[in-house]
């Protein structure tokens, strides 16, 4: 069965670009974590833009206590 990738943006809670143009195949939901550059974030909102080109913005905000690797 075929996939659809989806192209996302995660912003932190002051909209700072984070990661621009990340792939993912299922969009997390809020209060779940994302695992990006060796760290958690938790998913503060979801934001869907719809214009000519839909865009997808994921609000993240990093965890404080992060596991020892």
């Amino acid at each position: 069965m075929f996939k659809k990738k989806y192209t996302v943006s995660v912003l932190d809670s002051k909209w700072g670009i984070i990661k621009n143009s990340l792939k993912l195949e299922i969009i997390p939901r809020i209060n779940e974590y994302l695992w990006l550059s060796d760290k958690y974030y938790s998913v503060i909102s979801v934001v869907h833009s719809i214009q000519e080109k839909n865009g997808i913005f994921l609000i993240v905000e990093e965890q404080k206590n992060q596991p020892v690797l």
